[in-house]
This record gives structure tokens, sequence and C-alpha cells, in this order.
């Protein structure tokens, strides 16, 4: 297996304030969405914790991308890193959240292939 045939999975958690999390959701999945997937990453899912939207307390949102190899991965993430929309987002994703974390992973089956950069 090569680098390019391993599936890199890109994950945000998001905890949105309480009573914000379905407009939370459904602004990212507008204004960031459309320009994740034109950076290359492919919308895997979307999963909301507790499976109900919250008025008096916090969801967790945690949306998970998928991209092709380590290539690809450097590529989106530096096209976003210098793309003005992309820090505008999430400078104003702010106000809906109260934290926020973004991981990086693959399966361990292709750690070898995927740190072959």
């Amino acid at each position: 297996m090569t680098s390019a045939d391993s599936l890199v999975y890109i994950v945000d958690d998001m905890v949105v304030a309480p009573g914000r999390g379905r407009a939370f959701l459904a602004a990212y999945l507008e204004c960031y969405a459309p320009g994740a997937t034109a950076r290359g990453l492919t919308l895997d899912r979307v999963l909301v914790s507790p499976p109900v939207w919250l008025e008096d307390e916090s969801n967790t949102v945690t949306v998970t991308w998928t991209v092709r190899g380590a290539r690809e991965w450097w590529r989106q993430s530096l096209l976003a890193r210098h793309d003005a929309e992309v820090l505008r987002w999430w400078a104003g994703a702010d106000e809906f959240l109260t934290s926020r974390r973004r991981t990086v992973s693959c399966s361990s089956a292709d750690v070898e292939a995927v740190a072959d950069v």
C-alpha cells in the first residue's frame, strides 16, 4: 500500500454553547463544508451528542472528513491555512463554541505508508 492509497481522517470535535447546536451545524454545513470539499476533503459523517438538540446544555458536534494519503492531507491543509475565508469562518465560529479540537489519524495498518512522505 502506498501513502496515496491510505485514508486519512480529519475529525473536528466542537462543543457548542447551550441552545446553539442546531444553528451552528447548519452554518458549518452551509459555510465551511463547501470550501473543505473544494480543497479535496470528503465529508464522512456528522455526529451530534447527545442525540437531541439541547437548549440549556451544550451539544458536541463531531464531523469526520477523509482524504486519500499524506500528500493530499498536506495539500488541503496548506490551502486552508492560507485561505482568508477559512480563517474568517473559524473566527466567527468561535462565538458559537465553548471548545473545539481537530485530530488527524489513520488506520494503524496505514501509519507506515502515511508517514513515508
